[in-house]
């Protein structure tokens, strides 16, 4: 039974509403009491005074396993797990409250199908989710996936809930311990075995044992669908035939191949409900892939072909709209030889189509960025003096075009030609009254001018940075709104390790951009260089719900997992880095690292080999290679990396120390 609204539980939360109850506990949303407005759900394991002692402690046990499974997820489509607690003899715990509504209430508030391009928008996203946890180590299996534990959010998003019967794959196991679950959704491996096709279960004829693994859930997937497409419970342990999904939903979307009426999300739900794991969808990317291809407006593309994820033999097109920058992560428009951000080369044939397919992209030449390595995360002095802005001195206006000298100060701009450019935007400001399209250029020219210092001339570097500060900051108070400016000004106050300034800047941007990832990448990376890890790690995650797919982001996240000993997690991060952006050095080589924290010396060698081969020129590379040479005793091999680490950079620490033990 309930208990009471009003009822206060463990001193810190009001019980305001039920939200689900059932044979043994209920859920309930509370409102925290030093936060008024303020709301979590509480789940309530009861244990009626009648019950077993056998049934009670089962019931714990997997009370337990629950909380001990979402303790170690973290992901946007998932609740976030906050604390235990027991009172009066009864377990509870505590997570995010997902304010809306079951897809099993929307469907029974519909009352009759859902619209076929939402629910395939809403089960890309549970496969997102699914993505997630079959990727933990070892992979979790919900094994309970059902319209009624699928929530819809206010924003139009989706959350799994409810890992009550959840259970992490063990390899070693023939069958499950036990098997639950709704039967509507059950796969054929829920009931511990299944039969070849055309035969039937029983008991001279029990079938071949199995257990539930991730492709259990993309069957479970599929019956859900089916039922938010058909108002219709699937007919437990079956495939559904072809046409019969149609025949109950006429207005689903068909399309004409040789000759022949096909309905593509049938197709997908069919091949998810297929009875052999082995015929279906073999993980959750795949899958999502296959939904997308069934959205209505999707439209494939002229330009870019690129090989699947999830199948050797497969192909996703992609539609080229825009260009990432490998820097900075903001995306330019289609066919920018030069970021618009901070002028660094793009990559031609890279595409970014927020959120589209997770595929790798070509490049043309390798990216020359500097190694995630050489930002270590420890926490900076941060310099509290603004930067005080000054005019731009020069001695006399002379006669001339102002528009002339802006053309030419772009023209240098782009040829590289900094110093000159800098001179020609000097001028356009002295012959006219300043602007900001002269402002914000001057600024990207200083910058631009610091950058090709970086490393060489401190001082130099220095100076232009400040100065192209300057040139950003008078742009703003021209125009306020200048997302351009702010995106530079930010990057400036962080190249100078003007931490708090550069916050508080891309924080701005971000209020004029919520939808644009590369401000998320920053707001990350300026909390990595001031140690906030776990801020740094939100940011990236927001950053990721965008543009699952930022190759920047996920490599930034996975070397901050790889800091904090997730390392796991890390290089399941860098392996989706790398598969999607191949030519991205930096991911091959925090992947690299990640696998030596594992002790994986010839995967590290892999990667690094990888990276090596991307950027020729990165110290750390081979020092690090050096390092799994010398773990694997190749010698002779270590050497040689160690002499070469040191020959690209003596400082390096990494390869000093090798040399001494060698």
């Amino acid at each position: 039974m309930a208990l009471p609204i009003g009822e206060i539980l463990d001193r810190k939360f009001k019980i305001v509403q039920v939200l689900g109850e059932g044979g043994m506990g209920t859920v309930y949303k509370v409102e925290l009491l030093d936060r008024p407005g303020n709301y979590c759900a509480v789940k309530e394991l009861l244990i009626s005074p009648s019950t077993s002692e056998e049934e009670r402690k089962s019931a714990i046990e997997r009370f337990n396993k629950e909380i001990d499974l979402l303790f170690g997820l973290k992901h946007p489509r998932i609740p976030s797990f906050m604390l235990s607690f027991q009172e009066r003899g009864n377990y509870y715990f505590v997570m995010e409250f997902v304010p809306g509504q079951s897809l099993d209430r929307k469907l029974e508030e519909n009352k009759g199908p859902l619209n076929e391009e939402d629910v395939i928008k809403w089960m890309m996203q549970v496969c997102e989710a699914l993505s997630y946890i079959h990727s933990r180590n070892p992979p979790i299996i919900l094994r309970d996936l059902k319209p009624g534990n699928i929530m819809l959010t206010n924003s139009g998003d989706v959350q799994l809930i409810d890992f009550g019967i959840a259970r992490r794959f063990d390899p070693n196991k023939r069958t499950n311990t036990e098997n639950l679950g709704t039967i509507s959704y059950a796969s054929p491996e829920h009931l511990g075995s299944i039969t070849d096709r055309g035969q039937r279960r029983s008991a001279q004829n029990p079938g071949k044992l199995v257990q539930t693994d991730a492709r259990s859930d993309i069957y479970s997937l599929g019956a859900t669908m089916y039922h938010l497409l058909t108002n219709y419970e699937p007919d437990p342990i079956q495939t559904p035939a072809t046409g019969s999904i149609l025949a109950k939903n006429p207005r689903l979307r068909t399309v004409r191949v040789n000759n022949t009426v096909v309905c593509p999300i049938e197709q997908v739900i069919i091949k998810a409900m297929q009875q052999s794991p082995a015929q279906r969808f073999q993980s959750a990317e795949a899958m999502r892939t296959a939904l997308q291809h069934c959205l209505p407006n999707y439209a494939p593309p002229t330009t870019v072909q690129i090989p699947a994820v999830s199948s050797s033999n497969a192909t996703i097109l992609v539609q080229s709209n825009g260009l990432i920058c490998p820097k900075c992560g903001f995306q330019n428009r289609p066919g920018a030889k030069f970021c618009k951000c901070d002028g660094q080369p793009l990559l031609q044939g890279a595409t970014a189509v927020p959120p589209q397919p997770r595929v790798p992209v070509p490049a043309r030449q390798p990216i020359q960025s500097r190694p995630i390595q050489a930002r270590p995360l420890q926490p900076r002095p941060v310099v509290s003096q603004p930067i005080r802005a000054r005019p731009v001195a020069v001695s006399a206006p002379p006669a001339g075009d102002p528009v002339a000298a802006y053309r030419l100060g772009l023209q240098y701009l782009n040829s590289k030609n900094y110093a000159e450019s800098v001179n020609q935007f000097k001028l356009a400001l002295a012959r006219n009254k300043p602007s900001y399209d002269v402002l914000y250029n001057l600024g990207r020219a200083y910058r631009q001018y610091g950058q090709a210092s970086r490393g060489k001339d401190t001082k130099l570097f220095t100076d232009n940075m400040r100065l192209a500060a300057e040139q950003f900051e008078e742009a703003i108070r021209l125009k306020s709104n200048a997302l351009d400016a702010l995106f530079q000004l930010g990057m400036c106050y962080r190249d100078m390790d003007l931490y708090s300034q550069s916050m508080a800047t891309f924080k701005k941007a971000q209020q004029l951009a919520p939808g644009d990832p590369a401000i998320y990448y920053q707001l990350g990376m300026v909390a990595v260089e001031q140690g906030s890890r776990r801020e740094a790690e939100k940011y990236f995650l927001d950053g990721l719900k965008i543009t699952p797919d930022h190759a920047l982001i996920l490599t930034s996240l996975g070397h901050l997992y790889v800091e904090l000993d997730q390392t796991r997690s890390a290089i399941d991060i860098l392996l989706q880095a790398t598969q999607r952006e191949p030519n991205l050095p930096d991911g091959w080589y925090e992947l690299g690292r990640a696998y030596m924290k594992t002790r994986d010396w010839k995967s590290a060698l892999k990667a690094l080999e990888k990276a090596r081969q991307l950027n020729p020129d990165a110290s750390s590379t081979y020092s690090a290679m050096a390092t799994c040479y010398q773990k694997i005793n190749k010698r002779n091999e270590a050497k040689q990396k160690t002499k070469e680490a040191l020959l690209l950079d003596p400082n390096n620490s990494e390869a000093i120390r090798l040399q001494r033990q060698l």
